[in-house]
């Protein structure tokens, strides 16, 4: 049997790598890409209050500074993701203490939120406002993004429901690609990662913005083939693979934006595919299958003022989707869906110290059965069709008071298949010189997904509240610390198991409660940041997340995670940024049945960066992840008799962008 290549792009990035070089002499004169962003946090000109007063909407659809925005947020610019090396979303991501991953099935990583298993629905991710959780089963494959096009990463450790509906249980990634304004020109970019016994990935892309009068317009091309591991992986019966190879990640990403007077138009082409042995339990012994996950998106927005402080923003969306396209003898599935969304918001403004925003969304979601799907994936009675709807209304109102800033709010979901859910959400905060303080309350909701409903009819709709407090005080003008307090309560969860066959059920609760505390210092171009998170699984009720042996501990997350992320520049044109991820022991399987703990470790990361390297514009990066070689595997987070997946082993990347 011949076996699939892993990389389809052959030497286009080398070659890209290599026109780099050639091309970037010729340009020296050429003036560089103009950014606000980039210029307000450069190492030379921010301070620590620069970045404690980011501003931001993810919370709040209105900007807040980071300290007074109603949730806790994390902020990543478009500098530290440039100079973090990070090789895909999911490096960024393990930089947040709250988060960490788990292996789902066929190859798929799931997101874990302060100890609970997040991986179906409760955490929504927007690519330039559009939902990347896939319809079917509500997952977020990310593996997928490319990182050299993200602009700024917003995260909410928390529910957003009231806003953003109900994948919004647990958190929010809301990731913004670079502006126009930001690219002022062309820029392309490729690189290369070479792990200890296997090639690592390769990536190229392209990418144009320009402002044109009133007309702002855009275009990002990806394309990127990298590997999951090069290690080897061992099912619960003993059998194993090398990953080399059998654990390839493929990604193509074409994203078009054309905004004037007003009205934005965006169109994304996204087409993912991973291969594959692991399958849910046991391996496919006739070798690696094919996954793919293709979906194009289209959204219009228009925003006006329909009065002097009332602004109103139209949207239409339509996305395309084929997740989990699988066209073989082992798992037969193809699956279309469709889904339009049309929806409106008013924002209302009378005065500096009152915002209120209302609005309202319709949802119709379609999905159709392809010919090559098994009869079982059908729906009751054969049907090849299914269709469902929801409705949503929701108001929020922020108001600066002189003891605290409020905000209070509510969504109304009427869903076709689970009736009607009503999500409050209350926040006070308050800056007082160098001392701030956030106390929320948060309700969350998430309907049974398409195919949930498939696989049992009967399944409830989960119910979430949070409570969170957090607080900060700026020690010095270098320095300042904060440290927070969560508990959070799930009813009903949406639980997936297999036993030879899929399944979901309703457990009675789950739900973890814990803290977290941070540390910034910034002086000149150094910046050191510290992170720590702690939880305890006291709360959860649900059988396929307990581990016998420690109940307060959920599988496959660390009770303890502490990250270090740290930059020093060294020279005026070369930073240094080494880090650290130290998780404490989790828990996972040693055999059918029967879990075991997996001891602490550290890994850690260094990443050189030059900016104008020997040419005015290039860009060029020098990285080594996993430095110690750290034996990482990502743990099953439920109870279905899947062992550990191994993480890749030592990779060194290289990588270079050139703007013009």
């Amino acid at each position: 049997m011949n076996r699939p290549r892993c990389f389809s792009m052959g030497g286009v990035s080398r070659f890209l790598l290599c026109l780099l070089f050639i091309a970037a002499p010729g340009r020296a004169s050429a003036e560089p890409a103009a950014t606000e962003e980039s210029d307000f946090f450069s190492f030379e000109r921010a301070s620590l209050e620069d970045i404690l007063n980011i501003k931001t909407s993810v919370a709040s659809r209105t900007d807040i500074g980071l300290r007074e925005t109603p949730g806790l947020v994390t902020v990543m610019t478009a500098e530290d993701i440039r100079l973090s090396g990070a090789r895909d979303l999911i490096d960024l991501l393990r930089l947040v203490p709250d988060f960490e991953f788990s292996v789902d099935v066929q190859g798929n990583l799931g997101l874990g939120v302060r100890g609970n298993s997040a991986n179906e629905g409760k955490v929504l991710l927007l690519w330039d406002g559009q939902p990347y959780n896939e319809l079917l089963y509500s997952t977020v494959q990310y593996d997928r993004f490319p990182v050299d096009q993200i602009e700024r990463i917003e995260i909410i450790k928390g529910p957003g429901s009231v806003i953003y509906g109900g994948f919004a249980e647990l958190a929010v990634i809301n990731i913004r690609t670079r502006t126009p304004r930001a690219l002022n020109g062309s820029r392309v970019y490729g690189g290369y990662g070479q792990m200890r016994d296997a090639r690592g990935r390769e990536f190229a892309g392209y990418q144009f913005g320009q402002i044109l009068g009133d007309t702002k317009i855009s275009a990002l091309a990806h394309i990127s083939a990298a590997q999951r591991s090069d290690r080897r992986y061992t099912d619960l019966a003993g059998d194993s693979y090398d990953m080399n190879r059998d654990s390839s990640l493929e990604s193509k990403n074409l994203n078009l934006f054309l905004e004037r007077k007003g009205l934005a138009l965006r169109f994304i082409l996204d087409d993912f595919a991973l291969r594959e042995r692991d399958q849910y339990t046991t391996l496919l012994s006739t070798g690696a299958t094919r996954v793919r996950f293709p979906v194009y998106s289209f959204e219009a927005k228009y925003a006006f003022h329909a009065a002097e402080h009332l602004r109103v923003e139209p949207r239409f969306a339509y996305q395309y989707s084929r997740p989990w396209k699988e066209l073989d003898d082992h798992f037969p599935y193809d699956k279309t869906v469709k889904q339009y969304t049309g929806g409106l918001t008013a924002f209302y403004e009378p005065t500096d110290a009152a915002c209120l925003l209302g609005g309202a969304e319709l949802t119709h979601d379609r999905v159709d059965v392809g010919p090559a799907t098994g009869a079982a994936a059908s729906y009751p009675g054969t049907r090849t069709k299914a269709q469902y709807d929801n409705l949503a209304f929701f108001a929020q109102a922020a108001l600066d008071m002189d003891i605290f800033n409020l905000v209070a709010g509510g969504r109304l979901d009427r869903n076709s298949h689970s009736g009607s859910s009503f999500v409050p959400r209350l926040a006070v905060t308050k800056l007082v010189n160098d001392f701030n303080f956030k106390a929320i309350y948060s309700g969350a909701f998430r309907a049974p997904s398409i195919e949930n409903i498939r696989l049992t009819p009967d399944i409830k709709p989960e119910r979430t509240t949070t409570a969170e407090l957090e607080a900060g005080y700026k020690v010095s003008e270098n320095l300042f610390m904060s440290a927070n307090a969560f508990d959070i309560t799930i009813k009903h969860p949406i639980v997936f198991f297999f036993d030879g066959q899929e399944h979901y059920g309703n457990f009675p609760r789950t739900g973890t409660r814990g803290c977290g505390a941070g540390l910034k210092f910034k002086e000149n171009g150094n910046y050191v940041e510290l992170g720590f998170s702690a939880y305890s699984a006291a709360k959860n009720r649900a059988g396929v997340y307990e581990t016998p042996s420690d109940s307060s501990a959920m599988l496959a997350f660390p009770r303890y995670k502490a990250v270090l992320s740290s930059r020093y520049q060294l020279t005026k044109k070369l930073t240094v940024s080494p880090s650290l991820i130290y998780l404490s022991k989790r828990y996972g399987f040693l055999s059918a049945g029967k879990t075991r703990a997996y001891g602490a470790l550290t890994q850690a990361d260094i990443y050189f960066a030059m900016k104008d390297c020997f040419a005015r514009n290039l860009e060029l990066g020098l990285g080594a992840h996993n430095l110690f070689g750290a034996s990482y595997s990502y743990i099953q987070a439920y109870d279905s008799g899947h062992m550990p997946l191994p993480a890749e082993s030592r990779e060194i990347l290289l990588r270079a962008a050139y703007a013009f």
